[in-house]
């Protein structure tokens, strides 16, 4: 507190200082008083902004990219990876491998002298 008095004006403490300031503001800036077009003044003041935004060439850049990416997605997803998946190793059921190994080779595994 001893610094603001210091660089202050003699007999000013930090507070009044701080409202000396307060008061050279408000007799500096004029008083804007709300009326009833103030909302939709600021609104409009809004989209005007929002507008010239919308139209700059990053956000078309972004889209392109978007819709670019997103194109690339879809075809690999849908056409290149089911295209270059391998095939199952095998295609038939171990029911299916059962019965084909079923055969007259069965004969040779069962012990001699015995049949089925």
């Amino acid at each position: 507190m001893e610094r603001m008095d210091q660089d202050g004006v003699p007999g000013m403490n930090g507070g009044d200082q701080l409202d000396a300031l307060f008061a050279q503001y408000r007799e500096a800036c004029a008083d804007r008083e709300a009326s009833a077009h103030f909302m939709p003044q600021l609104w409009g003041k809004i989209e005007a902004r929002r507008g010239a935004v919308s139209s700059s060439w990053f956000r078309l850049w972004a889209e392109v990219w978007l819709v670019a990416t997103l194109t690339l997605a879809i075809v690999m997803g849908g056409i290149l990876i089911p295209r270059f998946e391998n095939p199952p190793a095998y295609q038939a059921s171990y029911v299916d491998v059962l019965t084909a190994a079923d055969s007259a080779n069965d004969v040779a595994v069962l012990p001699v002298g015995e049949t089925q």
